[in-house]
């Protein structure tokens, strides 16, 4: 049996992406990302996750969104945590409700 290239479940995975609680905040979403990679300890990476925490705890794509932040080879903020191409960067945030909206 053949898999599923990385390319297609990361495809899909962006569908859901619409409904996160942070579709609407793109300029908020640049500045916590800008803070984040400006960040040169790990409390201070730390302490840059705190406002994106806060809104990923109750999102309703947070598993979505690391998955698609993983297969993408993202580096930046998602589903609370911080990613370096595509990996879980050191300092991390609370962990996100672990739920499925598929």
């Amino acid at each position: 049996m053949r898999g599923i290239s990385r390319e297609v479940l990361a495809r899909d995975a962006a569908w859901s992406l619409a409904d996160g609680s942070c579709k609407d905040l793109t300029v908020e979403w640049a500045r916590w990302e800008a803070t984040y990679a400006a960040s040169l300890t790990p409390a201070a990476r730390q302490a840059a996750l705190m406002e994106p925490s806060a809104l990923c705890a109750d999102c309703p794509i947070a598993v979505e969104c690391a998955d698609l932040a993983g297969l993408s080879g993202y580096t930046g903020i998602a589903a609370a945590h911080g990613y370096r191409n595509g990996r879980l960067d050191g300092a991390r945030a609370r962990t996100t409700k672990q739920r499925r909206t598929a």
